[in-house]
């Protein structure tokens, strides 16, 4: 956790810059940290209205969003189209959602998301031992998906630009 905090921090100092007056200016954010390809969010949620709010801010933001209705579905989706983010419902996963979890980060480098009516420090704890990355609130709001997704996608491009750095 506190890596992918410290690699946001330290992308955002590389960010801003001072100018000559010595006020700070903030570069454009887009250009500096975008990768050249779209975020690819693939969704495995039970409740119609989360699916419907994951499909508008998809749109909205320009991701690229799959949905499948079942964990086998989402496990062979998951080769074809190697996400960066994908949302597991627990309530989908029978009661075995970290065996569900674990399946999904270990097949994949993306970020994964639990969805869960229960959210506390407890639970994200259990996510992160798991290979997971966040968790999420049912039932959703754009706001926290928003914040979710832009933080993983920040986490795994800070991950690919450290990756291409040579170490001596």
């Amino acid at each position: 956790m506190w890596q992918a905090i410290w690699s946001i921090f330290t992308s955002l100092s590389r960010v801003l810059r001072k100018s000559d007056a010595g006020s700070v200016k903030l570069c454009k954010v887009s250009e500096r940290i975008a990768s050249p390809t779209r975020v690819t969010i693939m969704s495995m949620l039970l409740d119609d209205q989360d699916q419907l709010l994951i499909a508008n801010v998809g749109d909205k933001n320009k991701w690229d969003v799959f949905f499948a209705k079942t964990l086998d579905e989402g496990r062979q989706a998951l080769e074809k189209l190697q996400p960066h983010i994908i949302l597991l419902d627990r309530d989908l996963a029978d009661g075995n959602w970290r065996s569900a979890l674990s399946a999904c980060a270990s097949t994949s480098a993306a970020c994964t998301m639990l969805i869960s009516r229960v959210a506390d420090d407890y639970l994200w704890n259990e996510v992160v031992c798991n290979g997971g990355y966040d968790v999420l609130a049912k039932p959703l709001r754009e706001q926290d998906v928003l914040r979710a997704v832009r933080f993983a996608w920040s986490y795994l491009n800070s991950t690919r630009q450290t990756a291409a750095i040579p170490r001596k």
